[in-house]
């Protein structure tokens, strides 16, 4: 059943799962490969030698722009040391959807567990938990409250920002701009090899100290910029997952 989630191009196999995916233009397409990461990169970057997933894309593409579905755990049968004769009456595999624009976690969920239906052998029971969803969130970089955060992160690292997309769960950041109207501004200063999440995460500490220069020259960019207080609002048309890349090397927001 899990392994029919996908067919032999890496495109997940859940009707309807594509419906609502966003296609993006030819320039921002070039302009995603002039400034994002290669393959080569990213495969270096994340400690593998091949590449999967949906062909016809690169892998910067393919983690920001394009949604995937992911198994992140499967556990079923006897655990323990030495042989085990027994058939196992159950097992669980967690999946991990990650969404983009314009996919509604909603309309997902309910199109999984269809099609989880479908692909259950006579016999078999199955059930399906949502554990927590989230919606995609757009940042349009050609607001001004992303202009005082390029400037900021100029005058602090002495280097010009480059936008560039980037995906992580933080689900309050399309409910600030949904609920409140206004844009968010996401501001990291990780870099690659600082192992997110990991029992081995670090921190660069000369970029702890200009994460806070940077910080507080955005503040001061807010409060003199007149632009920023003539948009308070997200321009929703022109939308696009930015994340602001400078300094040591790059940096990747979560």
């Amino acid at each position: 059943m899990i392994a029919r989630l996908h067919d032999s191009q890496g495109r997940v196999c859940i009707p309807g799962f594509y419906h609502r995916v966003r296609r993006w233009d030819a320039g921002e397409r070039a302009y995603m490969r002039q400034m994002g990461p290669s393959d080569e990169q990213i495969l270096r970057s994340a400690g593998a030698t091949r590449a999967w997933g949906e062909h016809g894309y690169t892998l910067y593409e393919r983690t920001t722009i394009r949604p995937a579905l992911t198994v992140t755990g499967v556990v079923g049968g006897y655990q323990g040391p030495g042989a085990k004769a027994a058939i196992p009456t159950g097992a669980t595999a967690k999946l991990d959807f990650r969404l983009v624009p314009d996919q509604d976690p909603r309309e997902i969920d309910r199109l999984i567990r269809e099609h989880i239906v479908q692909l259950m052998p006579a016999g078999v029971r199955s059930r399906v938990r949502t554990q927590m969803s989230a919606k995609p969130a757009l940042i349009d970089r050609s607001h001004p409250v992303l202009g005082a955060a390029a400037r900021a992160y100029h005058r602090a690292f002495g280097a010009q920002a480059v936008f560039l997309r980037n995906g992580g769960t933080i689900p309050v950041v399309n409910l600030i701009q949904e609920v409140l109207g206004i844009p968010v501004v996401l501001m990291g200063f990780g870099l690659p090899d600082d192992r997110i999440h990991g029992p081995n995460e670090r921190f660069h500490l000369p970029n702890f100290f200009r994460g806070i220069e940077t910080s507080s020259v955005f503040l001061a960019e807010l409060g003199a910029s007149r632009s920023v207080r003539r948009m308070p609002t997200v321009s929703r048309a022109s939308a696009i997952p930015v994340r602001v890349n400078a300094g040591q090397g790059e940096r990747y927001d979560h």
